[in-house]
């Protein structure tokens, strides 16, 4: 029988990808009662043209990243997960999945180095019961 698009799919419980509900959030310890994560790391690139020809040239620069993490605020209070030690400095920095799942594929881990807490928030919203905090940190490499 055909799908109602016409479509014809194999469909294996081996098929599935990483899923975030193995994922680990490591901010100096694990991050538990974690909601968000996003990561970005970019380098710098500035073209360079010739005057008089069509040649174009790439000066790569400095590379940075910044990773965001949003959590329930859990039983160790206000910011417990976040605390900056070594002059603002925190280590590790990782992200890993794929763990603990029996279907789970791919995954891996992701690791920062160099992080510094950028700015830390808070958020209570009227109507909701829980809430939420999140930290912005800066880093320096990323590693996978």
């Amino acid at each position: 029988m055909a799908d109602f698009f016409g479509h014809n799919r194999t469909i294996k419980s081996s098929n599935q990808l990483a899923s975030s509900e193995y994922a680990r959030i490591t901010v100096g310890s694990r991050v538990d009662l974690a909601q968000s994560v996003a990561a970005n790391y970019a380098q710098q690139i500035r073209p360079i043209f010739e005057i008089g020809a069509p040649s174009i040239f790439f000066v790569a620069g400095h590379a940075q990243g910044t990773v965001n993490v949003g959590r329930l605020v859990g039983a160790g209070g206000f910011f417990s997960n976040f605390n900056a030690q070594n002059c603002g400095r925190i280590q590790p920095v990782s992200i890993s999945g794929g763990g603990g799942g029996v279907c789970a594929a791919g995954g891996g881990t992701v690791t920062f180095d160099g992080g510094m807490i950028e700015s830390v928030s808070l958020n209570i919203t009227a109507g909701q019961i829980e809430m939420t905090e999140g930290v912005a940190i800066r880093v320096a490499s990323m590693s996978a």
